[in-house]
């Protein structure tokens, strides 16, 4: 059945039962709307009939027939493979039409985005850049295929796609090729390797008191519904940052490094909160607190000439004591900062000191 013959159907089922009431003018006007319709004539009964009872008929005829000349005009029928097989290197490619006109668009791994032709042929090009927490992001890659669709219900054909920054960051987009208008949201913090996209952490378009765009809020909308994105508070957020970054500077901490690099925690995080509220040991200058937190065994020091906190030491949480070595305890020598670390392991004591002063690590077995 042709679109137009579907249009002609639903405006027929919209009609009321009754009809006597409308005037042979306003009938025939109908009529006439019906029987050769478009947007024109539709606005032309209801400017001269708004309280009609034919009204809300018209009404659909007209949003159906604006719908109709979007979706000529706007849809592509290039197929994802034939777009796919136009774009060469890149890494993703779609069909896109513009005002009747056919494209493909083409995504490279800079973001660099080409506008070619149904052939093949270069016509423009679009750099979109990379929406990152860090100075210098790790590679991207594809994660969220590209699709164009509409997004917010208006007549107006995005661009979407989403995309990863190593394991810790996960970003989507809403772009309007023409105008060059990009919309970006972005989840990051602690994120898992392979194949999950699991990523605990914050989205800074979720702020609390923050308006953000139309498109940005349907971005954000649909981080609120992905069960791989877990919001948590700022303050476990700096204290995963930390732990990684740590973990990051002594990967052989627990093994055979001699030297160690302490991480300055920032204030707000949820290990210096931990630490306030933990017995320390107090050392000359220095304060030490041993607990467990987000998964792992810390060492939170504290400077009291500075009055910074610093994460000292870090280990995975020991999950069974019966039969794993764990840290135990902690406690300063007379010395004041050299930190003695007790392990067990069943009935046997192991030990490793901790200076302060030098930042070096000994092991004892």
């Amino acid at each position: 059945m042709r679109p137009l013959r579907i249009l002609l159907l639903l405006g027929a089922l919209l009609l009321p039962a009754a009809l006597s009431a409308q005037t042979r003018a306003e009938t025939n006007l109908y009529n006439k709307t019906m029987k050769k319709p478009s947007v024109k004539a539709a606005d032309k009964f209801l400017v001269k009939y708004p309280e009609s009872v034919y009204a809300p008929a018209v009404l659909h005829l007209k949003d159906s027939l604006i719908h109709l000349d979007f979706v000529q005009k706007n849809v592509s029928l290039i197929s994802k493979e034939e777009a796919r097989s136009l774009a060469g290197e890149a890494i993703d490619a779609v069909g896109w039409k513009k005002d009747g006109k056919e494209h493909v668009l083409a995504l490279y791994s800079d973001l660099t985005l080409r506008i070619l032709s149904p052939g093949g042929e270069w016509e423009d090009s679009r750099s979109i850049p990379v929406y990152s927490m860090e100075e210098n992001p790790l590679p991207l890659s594809l994660v969220l295929p590209m699709e164009v669709i509409a997004p917010l219900g208006a007549q107006r054909n995005y661009l979407h796609f989403g995309y990863r920054n190593g394991d810790s960051e996960y970003v989507e987009l809403l772009y309007l090729p023409t105008e060059d208008i990009l919309h970006q949201a972005i989840f990051y913090g602690n994120g898992s390797s392979g194949e999950s996209l699991r990523i605990e952490g914050q989205c800074p378009e979720m702020m609390e008191g923050l308006i953000p765009a139309p498109e940005v809020a349907w971005l954000v909308q649909r981080f609120r519904e992905n069960p791989a994105l877990i919001e948590i508070s700022k303050a476990d957020l700096l204290t995963d940052t930390a732990i990684r970054w740590w973990r990051e500077k002594n990967p052989k901490a627990e093994t055979s490094a001699s030297r160690l690099s302490f991480g300055v925690l920032d204030p707000e995080s949820s290990i210096v909160a931990a630490c306030v509220k933990a017995r320390k040991e107090k050392g000359k200058g220095y304060g030490a607190a041993l607990f467990d937190i987000r998964g792992y065994t810390v060492i939170c020091g504290i400077s009291y000439k500075t009055g910074e906190y610093s994460l000292v030491w870090c280990e995975p949480v020991c999950r069974n004591k019966r039969s794993d070595k764990y840290l135990s305890s902690i406690y300063f020598e007379s010395d004041g900062t050299t930190l003695d670390l007790i392990y067990y392991k069943g009935n046997t004591t192991f030990k490793k000191k901790i200076s302060f002063a030098s930042k070096t690590l000994q092991h004892f077995k």
